[in-house]
Order: C-alpha cells, then structure tokens, then sequence
C-alpha cells in the first residue's frame, strides 16, 4: 500500500504518518506548510492547498489508497474545505485510476448520533458551528457519490496520549461512554481498514 494522506499536519494525519512509517508503509503528505508536520515521518512531502489541481495531482502519484483528515479552526469554518476539498481529490483519483479512499469525519451530526444526550448536544453544535456540519454533510454526500471504494471513520472523541489498544469499531453510531480515543488508535484503525474490503462503502465508529 503506497498511502496519501491529505490533512496531514493535523493530529490524525500526523499519528497516522507515525503509524504508517513503523508499519513500512510508503506515504506521502499533502501539506500548506511542511513546519506544520512537526516531524512527522513523511516518505514525501508535497507542498500546495488542495484547491490547486496540480499538486493534488503530484500527490496522488503512484498512490493505492488515500486518507482525507480535513480538519478546520474555528475562523476558517466558512472555507469550503471539507467539501470542495474533498471533491478535488476525488476528481484527481478518478483521473489517475486510484480508487481507494478513507476520510476521517465525525460523529456529531444527523444519524451519525446515538442516545437522547448525544442528540441534544449534536444540536447545540449544530447551531454553533453551522458551516463546520454543513461542510461535513457536503463532504458526505461527494464521497458517497464518488462511485470509489469509500469508507469514512466518524470517532466521536479523540484525545491525545499513547495508544490504548485496538479496538474493533462498529457499523452503526454507538453511545457515548468512557472510552475516548487516542490519535494513536486512530491511526491503528485507519491501516486496520484500509486494506479490509468489509469496510468499503459504509461508516465505521470507533
């Protein structure tokens, strides 16, 4: 597996290049500003946004599979990242004959949220972070469109720290419980799947 990783200086993305790296695996990040890796082992390294097509292009060269880990602050929240992002990449993998795609999304939103509790705070976030889920849904709908071997992971809490151990996510929204996280596990989850074909086209829940 020779593995893209798009959104790679933010948490996910950097646990996941560490994760890739002590697994063998090849990679290569997409990035705006490299510094931002903080040392993360990327085999590759390719510079630019992924509004611009050619860098996206560059990106994905020689890739099998690819990981979108899009994540925004809260004063970009009206940039058309998760969505036009993530179409631009599809757009790419289908000119390059890539079909394999992961993307990191969440689990705060619509039927993604189990329990009564979960519901009444995916409805507060809801209101205040209305462009953050709108984009998420956008990106929703591109990767379910894509016609590719899609899988979105939709953890509802992360947390820094080591990993914790694997554990097997499921395929339906789970209630909350004491169990958050790690990045580490995250990452673990994500080579976990990548190659699991019982995974294309649906949601996992860690």
């Amino acid at each position: 597996m020779n593995l893209t990783v798009f959104g790679a200086t933010g948490r996910t993305g950097r646990a996941l290049l560490t994760a890739a790296a002590a697994a063998g695996l090849p990679t290569t990040a997409h990035v705006r500003d490299p510094a931002r890796l903080a040392g993360a082992p990327a085999g590759r390294i390719v510079t630019g946004s992924v509004f611009e097509r050619d860098t996206v292009l560059e990106a994905l060269d020689g890739a099998t599979a690819v990981v979108v880990a899009f994540g925004l602050r809260r004063r970009e929240r009206r940039v058309p990242l998760y969505a036009q992002g993530t179409r631009n990449i599809v757009d790419a993998m289908h000119l390059l004959g890539v079909h394999r795609l992961l993307v990191v999304s969440e689990a705060a939103y619509g039927d993604h949220v189990h329990g009564a509790v979960q519901r009444g705070l995916a409805k507060l976030y809801g209101t205040v972070a209305a462009p953050a889920v709108r984009g998420r849904r956008e990106q929703d709908a591109v990767v379910t469109a894509s016609g590719l071997d899609w899988t979105v992971v939709r953890p509802a809490a992360l947390t820094e720290g080591p990993a914790r151990g694997y554990r097997p996510p499921a395929t339906a929204p789970r209630r909350a419980d004491a169990h958050r996280l790690t990045y580490a596990d995250l990452a673990e989850l994500i080579l976990q799947a990548l190659p699991d074909r019982a995974t294309y086209r649906r949601s996992l829940y860690p």
